[in-house]
């Protein structure tokens, strides 16, 4: 790949939108790359003659994007192993939060409830993201449209929790020696899922997840405000975690 300081920076933005786009909507990251590779080569020519980007795609990049995407096949097997690996990621957290909070017990109804509420949330992110690469928010705007999808995700797995909870029909029980095993195996697939993955977001989103409630409940704070501020901590750190790795993804 050429070098994209050698490009302007309409048309890096353009790329790295066109990337987060195609990579949101199910594409295979090789022929996305592939893409990329290309278009940046004509880029760089047109751009030594002084013409725009909407010239060389020949329509706005928003109206291109959707044709682009719209020529090219689904990886759905690609996206399987995604899918399974944010599954798998999100079953571990609730172990452990189950085991930090007295024990792990699931209904069937938490059971099929989380597993609906992780793929919406899937689905939600893929969409969302699909409009941020299509359109030009601020990085404020983008802040608030993530914070918005976190707060969807949270509201999914609370009513999960809430419905479930009206309706006490338990259909997993695990004693001291199961939680132990349970807690070891979630911190395994943690650990599997960055290896696999090239990443270091499923130990750090765990990591932000429970590490300001455990060294909070170490604090002379009551109950209720170490709840709030672990709450506000994770959030922000999550917040911030999501906004880098996009801008990531988005820079290839």
């Amino acid at each position: 790949m050429l070098d994209d300081k050698t490009l302007s920076k309409e048309s890096q933005l353009f790329l790295e939108n066109l990337r987060l786009y195609l990579f949101s909507s199910g594409k295979k990251t090789e022929e996305i790359e592939g893409i990329i590779e290309e278009l940046e080569v004509h880029l760089i020519e047109a751009e030594r003659h002084d013409k725009s980007v909407e010239h060389i795609i020949g329509r706005s990049p928003k109206e291109y994007m959707k044709l682009l995407s719209a020529e090219m096949p689904v990886d759905f097997r690609g996206w399987l192993k995604y899918i399974l690996m944010i599954l798998f990621g999100a079953l571990s957290y609730l172990i452990i939060n189950k085991v930090l909070n007295g024990g792990i017990e699931f209904s069937f109804l938490e059971i099929i409830g989380y597993l609906l509420a992780g793929v919406l949330s899937i689905l939600v992110y893929m969409i969302s993201f699909r409009y941020m690469a299509s359109h030009k928010l601020s990085m404020v705007k983008q802040g608030v449209l993530l914070f918005a999808l976190g707060m969807i995700s949270i509201a999914l797995f609370a009513g999960v929790i809430i419905f479930s909870g009206m309706h006490d029909t338990t259909f997993i029980q695990l004693e001291n020696t199961g939680n132990v095993v349970a807690v070891i195996l979630a911190i395994s697939i943690f650990i599997l899922i960055s290896i696999w993955s090239k990443t270091w977001v499923s130990i750090i989103i765990p990591i932000l997840l429970f590490a300001p409630r455990l060294l909070l409940d170490r604090t002379a704070f009551q109950d209720n405000i170490n709840m709030i501020l672990s709450s506000i901590i994770t959030m922000l750190g999550i917040l911030l975690y999501c906004g880098y790795t996009i801008r990531k993804t988005k820079s290839g």
